[in-house]
């Protein structure tokens, strides 16, 4: 990523302008952490599991903790941005899916390191939250 602090100053004025619109607030941690998941996946061309999810999970479990964590975690921002954003919603198993497989892939990754990862706990019981703030990020280039 060439263009990072700009990746993350534009994640944090999706966020602020998403958050005023909404009325839907993060904690400051969350908030962060939702700001460097957009920088992180701003250059992405798009968002599509080629894999299912519940098997980069499975496949997870078998790695050094540290891998394990980095890889759980970007399921978890995977699943995000495609609960968010709603990403070829006619081909999920079910309606909360990708929720419920975030808010597990960013539990395990926060358990994946000793001592656990507080962070990612957080992220994981606010995923919901998270996930209605993004949503309104997408909808922000449309006019009122």
């Amino acid at each position: 990523m060439t263009y990072w602090e700009s990746y993350v100053r534009a994640g944090w004025e999706l966020v602020m302008e998403a958050q005023g619109r909404s009325q839907v607030f993060l904690d400051s941690e969350v908030e962060a952490f939702l700001v460097f998941s957009i920088a992180r996946n701003i250059d992405k061309p798009s968002i599509v599991w080629e894999q299912p999810v519940a098997t980069k999970m499975l496949e997870a479990k078998s790695m050094p903790r540290s891998q394990k964590r980095m890889v759980l975690q970007s399921v978890g921002e995977e699943c995000l941005f495609i609960d968010a954003w709603q990403i070829k919603h006619n081909r999920w198993p079910s309606e909360d899916y990708f929720s419920n497989m975030g808010k597990i892939a960013f539990g395990m990754a926060s358990t994946a390191t000793r001592p656990p990862d507080s962070l990612l706990e957080l992220v994981s019981n606010q995923f919901n939250t998270m996930s209605s703030v993004l949503r309104q990020v997408k909808t922000l280039h449309k006019k009122p």
